[in-house]
């Protein structure tokens, strides 16, 4: 799994073209390749989020970014994960 510090983007775009964001900056995060198409992000602490949250874009400190809209996901108090879809290269091949 490759950990990095980011900013978690969570947004909400609705059918009429309007998107509402929320940029957590300076995130621990895990990210990992769970397929080629389905990645997953591990966060510390909570996110903050629009109502009803589409998609998500994790924006590495190398200025990489992974993003794509929201499959599922599990939060608590200490942290959580989402899992979203993506065809970036695999997290783990980062260095």
């Amino acid at each position: 799994m490759y950990q990095d510090t980011a900013t978690v983007t969570v947004s909400a775009e609705q059918s009429a073209g309007e998107v509402e964001a929320v940029d957590n900056e300076n995130v621990a995060i895990g990210l990992e390749a769970v397929t080629d198409n389905l990645k997953k992000v591990h966060f510390t602490g909570q996110l903050a989020a629009p109502d009803a949250p589409t998609h998500v874009c994790i924006t590495l400190k190398n200025g990489l970014s992974y993003y794509g809209p929201i499959v599922n996901g599990h939060a608590e108090p200490n942290g959580g994960w989402l899992a979203f879809e993506c065809d970036m290269i695999n997290p783990e091949l980062l260095v």
